[in-house]
């Protein structure tokens, strides 16, 4: 909840927040049972090591769902993909930008090789 203290909110609000947010993780870890594979959307500009990014990854690995890991937001000064590969060594990271489109052709390839 402290994220969320940060970010301006009470620590009530917060905790609150935190157990909406917790909720929705383990929701969609209930789900991951009737995935071929996933997805998975990471902030570049953020910390890949994350609780939530490691429960959600660690989940699916251990159920050996297939994997690729986007690092979006590459136009952002603050972006490092290479962290994100650093953290995640054993999947494909591809980097894109949403918001402009870059690197999107290669997000198709890597989705379509991991499918087959």
């Amino acid at each position: 909840y402290e994220d969320f203290v940060k970010k301006g909110l009470s620590v009530k609000d917060a905790k609150r927040r935190a157990k909406e947010a917790t909720k929705g993780v383990i929701d969609a870890i209930k789900w991951l049972d009737d995935m071929d594979m996933v997805m998975v959307v990471l902030d570049a500009t953020k910390d890949p090591y994350s609780q939530v990014n490691i429960t959600i990854i660690g989940n699916l690995q251990a159920r050996k769902i297939p994997v690729l890991i986007v690092a979006n937001k590459i136009d952002k000064k603050k972006a490092r993909v290479e962290r994100v590969r650093d953290a995640f060594p054993q999947y494909n990271v591809v980097g894109i930008s949403a918001k402009f489109g870059d690197r999107i052709d290669e997000l198709y390839e890597a989705l379509f090789a991991l499918v087959g």
